[in-house]
């Protein structure tokens, strides 16, 4: 099958049913959802699109940046997104644990910018917080930036509906 953008192949991961001779599990159909086989290896890439798929027209017609707190697949899989539609992305984060996703996003044109703060999850009492450093940095920038907000984005869910598993 031919395909004329990567977005296509976004969400389009095949079931494997799995032979009830591996599992031993007795009148159970078991099926795993293979969703390391989007474009850029992870579930991350659905709800990335997800997020950005209604919005990225607008993006690059106010040439905003696309923003979000993420140091893994999500910031990827945006980085790569916003890559395709000539758009900026910026990552705010406190939870880059693992050098080799730093080197990634780094290598795929992310800015990053990492916090002192220590929180895996949000904090609003932490002074360094990356959801309060974001909403300051939208009260600054207004309109120049586009906040996806992975946490709150009802397309993110709804993203997981059409068909994660």
């Amino acid at each position: 099958m031919m395909y004329k953008n990567i977005t296509e192949l976004i969400g389009n991961t095949p079931l494997l049913r799995i032979d009830p001779k591996i599992h031993g599990l007795q009148n159970i159909e078991l099926y795993a959802k293979l969703e390391y086989l989007n474009p850029f290896g992870s579930v991350k890439d659905r709800t990335s699109w997800g997020m950005l798929r209604d919005h990225i027209g607008s993006i690059q017609e106010k040439q905003q940046t696309i923003i979000e707190s993420s140091s893994g697949n999500t910031a990827k899989a945006l980085q790569l997104l916003a890559s395709i539609h000539g758009v900026s992305f910026k990552t705010i984060t406190n939870r880059i644990k693992v050098s080799e996703q730093k080197g990634i996003l780094k290598v795929l044109g992310a800015e990053l910018e990492e916090l002192p703060g220590s929180s895996d999850c949000h904090d609003p009492f932490d002074p360094n917080d990356p959801v309060l450093i974001i909403q300051r940095e939208i009260q600054k920038q207004g309109d120049k930036v586009f906040f996806t907000s992975q946490y709150d984005n009802p397309q993110n869910l709804e993203a997981h509906y059409r068909g994660t598993g």
